[in-house]
């Protein structure tokens, strides 16, 4: 799967081992980067194929793209690229998909 990547100076560096953050952000430490006043949280190529959120802190962008990335999973088909990474990541894990 191809992730987007953003100018080094809009990256947000975020601690993927805090228990407060969703399992799946830990697990698959999606891109965080900040726009103006607004953080984005991406996992795939780009907004429209992959799986994005947004919110005012760097938290609520993740959880945001973890209730984006439930909602994908649940309708996602074999040729969804990056629902199927994800279920590739967690089976390799031995993590239930929702």
């Amino acid at each position: 799967m191809e992730q987007m990547n953003v100018n080094e100076s809009m990256k947000v560096d975020v601690d993927f081992s805090e228990e407060v953050l969703p399992k799946s952000a830990r697990m698959l430490e999606p891109l965080v980067w900040k726009v103006d006043e607004k953080y984005c949280c991406l996992l795939g190529p780009d907004q429209l194929t992959g799986v994005f959120g947004s919110g005012e802190t760097p938290l609520l962008a993740i959880v945001d793209w973890d209730t984006n990335l439930t909602s994908r999973l649940a309708t996602a088909t074999e040729e969804d690229e990056v629902a199927q990474y994800v279920k590739d990541v967690y089976k390799a894990d031995n993590t239930e998909v929702w």
